[in-house]
């Protein structure tokens, strides 16, 4: 039987060469045989690489649809009254599209690690370079603070002093007020000089100067103290926010255990459970009535600077059996 025609994607192509050559992209092809003319002639034919079973036709044409790449082999068969008359075979060959290639998947994988790799690379620059800013800008607001603010603040409590020598009777409660407010506020500019600095940014300054602030306080009425770490320290890593209220809620609850509590001891611990630092402040003074106290304790300055930094906070206390503040913060 002879080949009449090929058609790849509906266009006739040439085929006086074998095997046919056929492109990644011939997704159609049709193959069209000279047919006899016979009444009684039928045909068999099959693409060995493809189909292992013989198809049978009343013409001598057969249509292939997106193959894959390879070889293959088409076989006709042309029957007479079911007897054997003429038989034709063509080799076909059909180049791999470059994605079916055993090399592209590894490439593609090479090339998502390639992209992954430079945008991790990237973002960690990226990261480094706005921490370094940062750390930059941390510096520069601590020294204009420490210079600028805490001089002036210094200064207005020397020059009520002064005043205050030479006061009438009257006007000294006013400048001791004055005295005392800014003696606070130096206090404060000092603890927040302290926060911002980044050389300040490890937990275990933290807690040196929580022990070292309490010490001293306690130290000066004659309260007994203990400071237990039981935390794993390496995995709590507090950001500045969260640095700066809990020192500020110790160091609120050590003033007032020594301005109210009358207590004896304290105890501070700190624990590391279930990924959660907790930090307990406990004393055994006379305690107080949180719904009648409320006010007068400070802890609407506790709940509010908790709630800000992603702090949970628990205040118990009762009359003569001392009061627990407890601080669960998740670093």
């Amino acid at each position: 039987m002879r080949l009449q025609k090929v058609l790849v994607n509906g266009k006739e192509i040439s085929f006086t060469k074998q095997p046919i050559s056929l492109t990644a992209g011939a997704h159609d092809i049709i193959l069209e045989f000279a047919s006899q003319k016979r009444d009684s002639a039928s045909y068999l034919y099959r693409l060995k690489g493809l189909e292992t079973s013989w198809i049978s036709s009343q013409y001598p044409v057969a249509r292939y649809q997106d193959l894959t790449g390879g070889s293959y082999k088409f076989e006709i068969k042309c029957l007479i009254h079911k007897k054997l008359t003429s038989y034709s075979k063509i080799e076909i060959i059909k180049k791999k599209a470059f994605w079916n290639e055993i090399w592209f998947i590894p490439a593609i994988l090479l090339y998502a690690l390639i992209v992954i790799g430079v945008g991790i690379y990237l973002f960690l620059l990226y990261d480094f370079r706005q921490k370094l800013r940062m750390q930059s800008v941390r510096n520069q607001i601590a020294a204009d603070l420490h210079d600028e603010v805490g001089s002036n603040l210094n200064s207005i409590a020397i020059f009520v002093e002064i005043l205050r020598k030479n006061a009438p009777a009257n006007m000294l409660p006013i400048l001791e007020k004055i005295i005392e407010n800014s003696t606070e506020s130096v206090t404060l500019m000092q603890d927040t000089v302290w926060t911002i600095n980044p050389k300040n940014d490890s937990i275990y300054k933290l807690f040196d100067r929580m022990n070292s602030f309490a010490s001293q306080l306690l130290a000066g009425k004659d309260i007994a103290f203990d400071f237990t770490v039981h935390a794993d320290l390496k995995k709590v890593n507090f950001t500045m926010d969260q640095r700066k209220s809990v020192y500020l809620i110790y160091k609120e609850a050590i003033n007032n255990i020594v301005k109210h509590a009358e207590a004896t001891k304290v105890n501070v611990t700190i624990d590391w459970q279930k990924d959660t630092l907790k930090i307990l402040i406990e004393d055994n003074g006379k305690g107080f009535d949180t719904n009648t106290n409320y006010e007068g304790n400070g802890l609407h300055n506790f709940k509010e600077r908790a709630l800000d930094s992603d702090i949970a906070l628990i205040i118990e206390s009762e009359k003569e059996k001392g009061t627990r503040i407890k601080m669960s913060v998740e670093p």
